[in-house]
């Protein structure tokens, strides 16, 4: 999905939780975005270029087999283990749930999930 879907759709999230959270939705926010980083990681392994354009282009409406490693259930059970101690983490957690969510409403709406929902059933696939 186009990262400015993930800015509106981080924006609505943020200003619907702001009167619980006030300035920490600041972090739903920006962990609502931030989370896609791990595409450019993947492009700059493969490719060993920090052309982020390029990146860009290279995962626009790609279906790729790589492992996004923020996109998986580990990490998301990583981050829900450290939201219980520490309180950042379940502000990054509310905001990567966030950015989950709209991932999979626009892949169940192409009908094609791209990515892997685990490391093990990645490693398990190669």
């Amino acid at each position: 999905m186009m990262i400015k879907y993930h800015v509106i759709f981080g924006l609505i999230v943020s200003l619907l939780l702001c009167p619980i959270y006030r300035l920490n939705v600041l972090i739903i926010f920006f962990s609502s975005i931030l989370i896609d980083v791990d595409h450019y990681i993947v492009y700059i392994c493969k490719f060993k270029s920090f052309d982020i354009f390029k990146a860009r282009k290279y995962f626009i409406g790609k279906k790729n087999s790589s492992l996004l490693i923020f996109h998986t259930s580990e990490f998301l059970l990583v981050l829900l283990l450290f939201s219980f101690y520490y309180r950042l983490a379940f502000f990054v957690l509310v905001g990567v749930l966030a950015h989950f969510l709209l991932d999979i409403y626009n892949e169940i709406g192409v009908k094609y999930i791209r990515r892997f929902p685990s490391i093990i059933f990645y490693l398990i696939k190669k």
